[in-house]
């Protein structure tokens, strides 16, 4: 409803790729970023909207661009354990396990420690093997 509200098409994405509508989901991701685009214009330093971006730039294919949203956002605001578990997410859907688990681990330090969510989050499914991942959600 609100032309401005980056969150709902974010957030609409995975629901279609997890139903296999690839291309709606894509169209999602790519709205989800017009609208982040116009909103960084605004406001540069909202972190939320940049881990939502970064998200979105890695789903649409652009790497780079999403790692450097992903490393602005965890800059901005290094010790809040929305932004460390969100940067984690985006690390881990790239494969890049270390930095996921790490970002993953400080959130839980900072706060995040909701052990049903992180087991059950798809975009964690890549850590789910990983030894250091099985060890943090134990110490939950």
């Amino acid at each position: 409803m609100n032309p401005n509200d980056y969150q709902c098409p974010a957030l609409l994405s995975p629901v279609y790729m997890s139903l296999g509508r690839r291309a709606d989901a894509q169209a999602a991701y790519r709205r989800t970023l017009q609208i982040i685009e116009r909103h960084l214009d605004l406001h540069p330093d909202d972190a939320r909207a940049l881990y939502f971006g970064a998200g979105a730039l890695c789903q649409l294919g652009d790497r780079a661009r999403g790692l450097e949203w992903a490393d602005r956002a965890l800059t901005m605001d290094p010790d809040d354990p929305s932004v460390l578990y969100n940067v984690a997410c985006v690390y881990s859907n790239l494969g890049e396990s270390d930095k996921a688990i790490d970002c993953l681990a400080k959130s839980i330090t900072s706060g995040m420690g909701q052990k049903e969510w992180i087991e059950n989050d798809s975009d964690l499914d890549p850590l789910r093997s990983h030894p250091r991942f099985q060890a943090l959600l134990g110490r939950l």
